[in-house]
């Protein structure tokens, strides 16, 4: 009984102290776990290993996880680990920047460091795992108590805690670095995919995060919004806040004036995205209400006006920083989005103030698209909106501010003629906004490719830099030591977040093509630091493009005077536009919440999304006198060239829009596009851009009527990535305006070779490929009867070469086109073709040489195959498919994919070729059977002057014409035409090298 007794004695003061721990957490006595970025073998020349232990004192290890593990690299048990730096080599032929592009160079090996993120919780206990004594000394504990010893292979080092800050410790000679970095907490579970995070740090003290999550369902996959509030150090539990599952795009969040929060969402509705809001009042959520009604409306963001800081908030805080007093209005919510109306999208906001929204503003006034809007709210009541726009032909990004309904006028932020996108705007403890973007180079998304001689352009992602300006009196102004100068990320032996100082005390430049910081999001902290959160590329081979890659959050602060080194954070690796949401606490801290797909560095393959969140305040500030003076100089000029590529494009494409083909009493339009296009999705990204870029470039530098993103099975055959690709085809549908495609590209190595899949309905997920179909031990039987079963279309792809095919097989029903033309490769017709590749000169054709794949071999075996023309990886604005439909919707471009009425160009060319016997007109991808000759007629309106024409029967060249002219037109009989099968097709090649091939007609006598 006695034992018993003291059994449950010593059970309740267990329970005792574990909730007096509880409660001195919550209150926040508790010390706070520290985290530790350890890097280890930098500046390493060879195989490095970097075994080792941590040993804590006055404290223990709560987790240990390695940063860029390689094969072999583990954790082991609560405070051990095995790792080696790893070899960072290019491979033979492979895509390396253009520096290294040297014919038989081989690029010295370099050896990249690898990581430790080291958490730490103060406390009494000694080791790595000491166990906690007791509220009172757990609440005596500080980082000042804690030393951590640090065993490895090359040698022993240790610290004190309190010692390490943001700024870099070197150890062993510079071969370790030892760094602070924020806390990350988990806020979702595997049962869903989790993404597009907003985040409200509440007056109160509190924060809310909400989220999109996806998950299958028995009546097919759907996206909810959930939220999770954190209260004393401790999460609520998820609630549902959108009414029922849907098609979701994106959150935003914001307190309003009552200190209730609003959470807004995107969701499909038939045709069109609307904007709903739900507002949680009193503990309940209240009824949902839509805010947008016409047009179809995406990226909003929203942002409520800022409140004073409770007592025991900021202190030292700069002049005009928060304080307890309010200094304006109070309680206004913006919202801000992109609407496309008539084929054109624009930037409207509305403002909630009072309890009541206003009705919606247009903000922009540009006749062009403008994408992807920002807002941040002064303590005035002022909204500040900053967006790009592709008014001048190119993004540059622009500014307006809104108060007490009257705008100021537009203004633009840049004006050069390079990529400027994906503004973010932040308010300053004074109330000058603060416009934050990213930059690339010229002619975004015109002509690039691997047979052009000299690029005049960029591809959709090559590389980024972030740029910064403030309005100060009416006047664009810029840190002195700008955001691109002031560090950078090197991807060398310094590691990827390691920049090495110069002698003079700046960074020194990175190799050529190796900085790539994008996505900026920015907010003030309570003291005046400018928090920036940006994204970066992370390739398991640092120098090879088409190496597994991902993208990181990355965190640097500007002071007033100076940058911090960029910080990785933790569980942030993923797609690129997985942006970050920053809000601010009343004591100043800036927080942050973002998503991670949690894919190891080892193989970059995504496993589930998932949100974190971290408080990112580490260091003490800076003196508020820094602040308050920051040293601005005048917004710098780029002086670059832009040689104009395609001047006259507007008004060729119109003309390829404005033609008109009559035939058999029908009449068909020209729809240009590009049926394959990669994304960072795939695995083997090559400058490909992210997936809402390709979006951007079919609308804007390409002016595409339709599109198809073809990543590698649609992301590993996964179901979320699926799941956002499709919504992401619903969410650009413009009806008459723009239609892009489902599809994605199937990849099996020669003999069976790589196929795009196309289909004009949703809901269809990838055919995994079988062991036997990609080793060779079977055809393409499996796939035909998948697409049969629903409604899809094969287009086999660079058909000549490793990832082609002998044309084994084809079946006419699912498989009617062939890509003849790749902008990333070259041109399949026949060996020796315009822009192909011949055994005596196979380095002229990329990805090996496999001549049986021609497509003349393909029209001799029998089959009927038309034509389109794409892009693949990297290339752009050369590669053009070509279909003759009869209505602009989904079903009417894949009846002319079925019906082979397609040609493929690498510019704006219109070819009209037809065949006519007696009173029956038939156009290129028919077929006829007839008793006399047949006579065709060809027409064509050149991108410039035409050099050739041939029309070309049976893999010989019938007829020629040498017109000289931009437009040009000629009818042929065969005369002779005799009894069997035939086919005919047109080729055009213009002065300049560009060309077009038109799909066959195929005639039985």
């Amino acid at each position: 009984m006695r034992k018993a007794f003291l059994t449950i004695a010593a059970l309740l003061l267990a329970g005792w102290a574990v909730s007096q721990n509880f409660q001195a957490r919550r209150a926040g006595a508790q010390p706070e776990r520290v985290t530790l970025l350890v890097t280890l073998g930098l500046n390493a020349r060879s195989l490095e290993r970097w075994d080792g232990e941590a040993r804590v004192t006055g404290g223990r290890v709560v987790a240990i996880e390695g940063r860029h593990f390689s094969t072999g690299d583990r954790i082991i048990g609560a405070d051990r680990w095995v790792a080696t730096t790893r070899p960072d080599q290019v491979a033979p032929y492979a895509d390396v920047h253009y520096t290294e592009m040297r014919p038989g160079a081989q690029p010295e090996p370099l050896f990249q460091p690898v990581g430790l993120w080291l958490t730490i919780e103060p406390g009494p206990g000694g080791g790595s795992t000491g166990a906690l004594r007791g509220a009172a000394e757990g609440a005596a504990a500080s980082a000042a108590d804690v030393r951590v010893a640090m065993e490895t292979n090359p040698g022993r080092f240790e610290f004190r805690l309190n010692d390490i800050g943001a700024a870099p410790a070197g150890f062993l000679g510079g071969r370790v670095e030892v760094r602070r970095a924020p806390a990350v907490e988990k806020l979702t579970t595997p049962v869903y995919e989790d993404d597009e995070p907003s985040l409200i740090a509440h007056r109160d003290g509190s924060l809310s995060v909400a989220w999109v999550a996806h998950r299958g369902a028995p009546s097919g996959p759907a996206d909810r919004v959930l939220l999770r509030t954190r209260r004393n150090e401790v999460w609520s539990d998820p609630e549902e806040v959108t009414p029922q599952p849907g098609d979701i795009f994106r959150t935003a969040a914001a307190e309003d004036g009552e200190g209730n929060p609003w959470v807004f969402w995107s969701e499909r509705e038939n045709d069109r995205w609307q904007i709903h809001a739900r507002q949680k009042k009193a503990g309940a959520w209240q009824s949902a209400i839509r805010l947008t009604d016409a047009g179809s409306n995406i990226f909003h963001r929203a942002a409520g006006t800022p409140r004073g800081t409770p007592a025991g908030g900021a202190s030292g805080a700069p002049p005009g920083a928060l304080s307890g007093a309010p200094s304006g209005p109070e309680g206004r919510v913006f919202l801000v989005w992109q609407s496309f109306r008539d084929g054109q999208s624009d930037i409207y906001f509305r403002a909630l103030e009072g309890g009541t929204w206003s009705p919606e503003q247009r903000v922009s006034e540009s006749p062009a698209n403008d994408w992807e809007p920002a807002v941040a709210a002064g303590r005035d009541g002022t909204a500040f909106f900053a967006w790009d726009s592709y008014d001048k032909s190119n993004y540059d990004v622009y500014f307006r501010s809104w108060r007490d309904g009257r705008f100021s006028p537009v203004q633009a932020v840049t004006s050069s003629p390079r990529f400027e996108a994906h503004a973010a705007v932040a308010a300053d403890a004074t109330g000058r906004p603060w416009v934050a973007w990213d930059y690339s180079g010229v002619n975004w998304g015109k002509d690039q490719g691997f047979l052009i001689p000299t690029p005049l352009s960029v591809p959709l992602h090559q590389q980024r830099d972030i740029g910064l300006a403030v309005l100060n009196a009416g006047q664009w102004m810029e840190p002195r030591l700008p955001f691109a100068a002031g560090f950078q990320l090197r991807e060398s032996r310094e590691g990827m977040d390691g920049a090495r100082a110069a002698p003079s005390g700046v960074p020194s430049a990175p190799p050529s093509g190796s900085a790539n910081a994008e996505h900026p999001q920015v907010m003030f902290d309570g003291r005046g630091g400018l928090n920036v959160v940006f994204r970066h590329w992370t390739r398991r081979n640092s120098r090879t493009i088409g190496s597994p890659m991902c993208w990181e959050n990355y965190l640097t602060r500007w002071d007033g005077a100076s940058w911090t080194r960029p910080l990785p954070l933790n569980h942030s690796a993923g797609s690129i536009e997985k942006h970050a949401a920053l809000a601010r606490d009343p004591a100043g801290n800036v927080w942050a919440a973002w998503m991670t797909d949690e894919r190891p560095f080892t193989n970059q393959v995504p496993v589930n999304a998932e949100i974190y969140c971290a408080r990112l305040s580490l260091d003490p500030a800076p003196p508020s006198s820094v602040y308050a003076q920051p040293v601005l100089v005048p917004q710098r000029q780029t002086s670059v060239e832009a040689i104009p590529v395609h001047p006259d494009e507007p008004a060729q494409v119109a003309a390829v829009r404005g033609y008109t083909i009559e035939a058999g009493g029908k009449q068909y339009k020209i729809y240009r596009g590009d049926m394959h296009r990669h994304t960072d999705i795939s695995q083997d990204f090559k400058y490909d851009g992210s997936l809402i870029e390709v979006y951007r470039y079919a609308l804007d530098a390409a002016g595409f009527d339709y599109i198809a993103a073809t990543d590698h099975q649609t992301g590993y055959d996964q179901e979320f990535t699926w799941w956002q690709n499709q919504k992401l085809v619903d969410l650009f549908f413009l009806p008459g305006r723009f239609t892009p495609l489902f599809a994605y590209e199937r990849s099996v190595l020669y003999p069976n070779g790589h196929r795009n899949i196309v289909f004009a309905q949703r809901g269809v997920r990838t055919l995994p490929i079988p062991p036997e179909e990609a080793g060779g031990k079977a055809g393409a039987a499996r796939l035909y009867e998948y697409l049969k079963q629903n409604r899809g279309i094969s287009m086999p792809h660079s058909s000549a070469t490793s990832q082609g095919t002998d044309w084994r097989d084809n079946d006419p029903e699912v498989e009617p086109l062939v890509e003849i033309y790749q902008g990333y490769r070259t041109s399949y017709e026949y060996e020796g073709a315009p822009r192909a590749a011949t055994a005596l000169n196979q380095p002229a054709q990329k990805s090996g040489w496999e001549p049986a794949g021609f497509l003349w071999n393909a029209w001799a075996k029998g089959y009927r195959l038309g034509v389109q023309s794409s892009s693949d990886h990297w290339s752009t604005h050369i590669s053009y498919a070509c279909l003759i439909a009869e209505n602009f919707t989904r079903e009417g471009l894949l009846d002319a994919i079925r019906r082979r009425h397609s040609y493929g160009a690498t510019d704006n060319i219109v070819l009209d070729f037809r065949s006519r016997v007696g009173d029956s007109t038939y156009i290129m991808g028919d077929s006829f059977t007839s008793t006399t000759l047949p006579h065709f007629g060809v027409r064509v309106i050149g991108a410039g002057p035409i050099q050739q024409i041939d029309l070309i029967k049976n893999q010989q060249f019938l007829y020629t014409t040498r017109p000289g002219t931009k437009e040009a037109s000629f009818e042929f009989a065969d005369q002779q035409s005799g009894p069997g099968k035939s086919y005919y097709y047109v080729r055009v090649l213009q002065q300049d090298g560009q060309l077009a091939w038109s799909s066959p007609i195929w005639v039985e006598r």
